[in-house]
Order: structure tokens, then sequence, then C-alpha cells
């Protein structure tokens, strides 16, 4: 399976001169890392993460291409907003989310604020090859 979910996935080893979480084999050599947002598409991810995950400080998910690539497409039919693909993996993560608060919490009233950082024009023709559509 292709993915880049190095905190749901990796283990703790040195990439960089740096101790975090890093997709490897089992012998420590770096495996190659898989996100259709060239953003996320590395094999280790910061130390301060891994720092915030092991002490349970943030928690971090994983969405599938797939969906990030549905959310793009949500967005932009409803909204004519073209999100970058890094921002469309966090908004296909929303209904997840919802459905969890909903069914842990459902008197709960709370609030999501999910920040669109850069441009989805940049991944057009990322999204067409993938889409398998010609522009």
């Amino acid at each position: 399976v292709k993915h880049a979910a190095t905190l749901g996935f990796g283990t703790p080893g040195v990439l960089h001169g740096s101790m975090s979480y890093i997709l490897q084999d089992h012998d420590g050599q770096i495996l190659e890392a898989h996100s259709i947002a060239a953003g996320l598409d590395y094999p280790g991810v910061g130390p301060e993460h891994s720092f915030y995950k092991d002490n349970g400080r943030a928690s971090y998910v994983s969405v599938t291409d797939s969906e990030a690539i549905k959310a793009f497409n949500r967005l932009a039919e409803l909204e004519g907003i073209l999100p970058a693909l890094e921002s469309a993996h966090a908004l296909a993560y929303l209904p997840r989310l919802s459905e969890e608060k909903e069914k842990h919490n459902p008197q709960d009233q709370w609030l999501v604020v999910l920040n669109l950082s850069g441009r989805g024009d940049k991944d057009v023709h990322t999204l067409a090859e993938a889409m398998e559509v010609s522009i």
C-alpha cells in the first residue's frame, strides 16, 4: 500500500539526523512515501509532531488520496474554491470527525476551524491525471 502516513504507520528512527517517526523497513532502510499532495509526500515527520503524538498533545489521522480528491471536488463544486491538495486531506477528514463527535457527544456543540493553506490551481494537472480526465 502506498501512503505517506508517517505518524500512523511509521516507527521511531533517524532521518537526516533527527529522531522521529519515519517510514522504514525492519532494517531501518527508508521506504518510499506516496501522496497525491506533493507537500505530504515524505517518509518522515518533524520531531515536534512525534513528541506531540507520544505525549498525547495531538492526534493524527490519515485519509486516502481518493478521499482527498473527493473533498477537493466537493469544495470546488459547492463553493468555487480550489483547495491545495494538502488542505483537501484535512477537508476529507471532516465527515469522519463529525460522525465521531456526534456518536460520542450528541448533545454537545463544537466548533471546527480548518485552514485552507495554499492554492489548488497548481494541482489541477495532478488531479486531472489521477481522475483520468483530459484538460
